[in-house]
């Protein structure tokens, strides 16, 4: 299955990093937090900026279609970092009994709080010995697949969920040709190094296409972004980063 994991990085709108082993944290934060994991939270909804989490993608491809069941770990650890650098492609296969696993990670949320979050599957269960739950499945044919591999292709993912960022805090946003604003929910550390702090100047470094554009503001009212009908239309930038469309204008 190794020709489809390209593919399958693209299907889900996140940066993948080597398809045999994950990526370490290449951002500047306290690893000391992440060596074990942690208790599961008494209520993940709430002071998200900032919090680490990783995923593994897990699922098959059936005829024309892939179906992805979407491991992730937050509300249960921080995703300690001795264990995730010791994933592998090959092992979770194994566990998993699955045919395709992507190793998404360490991706860190822009969110302040979740308003409303419902996970598809809430039971927990270990992932390479780290423990998961099922937050949401992808399901799409492989050539809607193949048409959106590039950056700034939006993509459908069904979850549940609405999301605050606060007044007072700072978003970072694409704005498309059409004038729709999608709003950063998380930054990844898998392909370079990131923090918050050097998001301000994102801008510079992304190749953005033709019309499109990104700023970043401090808010000065509450931002509320949902995924009507259950789903959420999604993007990336050219690094990794993930990005919601909202219901605002520029």
């Amino acid at each position: 299955m190794k020709s489809l994991m390209p593919l399958v990085c693209s299907l889900v709108l996140f940066g993948c990093g080597s398809e045999s082993t994950p990526v370490a944290d290449a951002g500047a934060h306290d690893a000391a937090s992440t060596d074990a994991p942690a208790a599961a939270d008494a209520d993940f909804t709430r002071d998200v900026r900032g919090r680490r989490y990783c995923e593994v993608l897990a699922g098959a491809v059936t005829g024309a279609t892939v179906a992805l069941d979407v491991y992730n770990t937050y509300g249960l650890n921080e995703c300690p970092d001795a264990a995730w650098r010791g994933l592998t492609v090959a092992g979770l296969r194994a566990e998993l009994g699955v045919a395709v696993a992507v190793i998404n990670g360490p991706r860190y949320w822009t969110i302040d709080a979740f308003e409303s979050a419902v996970v598809q599957d809430p039971a927990v269960r270990s992932v390479g010995g780290i423990p998961m739950r099922v937050a949401g499945r992808i399901e799409l044919p492989i050539a809607v697949a193949a048409a959106g591999s590039s950056p700034y292709t939006e993509r459908t993912v069904r979850r549940d969920t609405t999301v605050r960022f606060a007044a007072g805090g700072r978003v970072y946003e694409l704005i498309d040709p059409m004038s729709r604003v999608f709003v950063m929910q998380s930054y990844t550390v898998q392909r370079e190094a990131q923090t918050e702090a050097s998001l301000a100047e994102l801008g510079a470094r992304l190749q953005l296409p033709a019309g499109w554009r990104f700023r970043t503001r401090v808010l000065t009212d509450d931002l509320r972004v949902v995924a009507e009908g259950g789903l959420a239309t999604v993007t990336t930038d050219d690094v990794g980063n993930t990005y919601q469309r909202s219901q605002q204008r520029p």
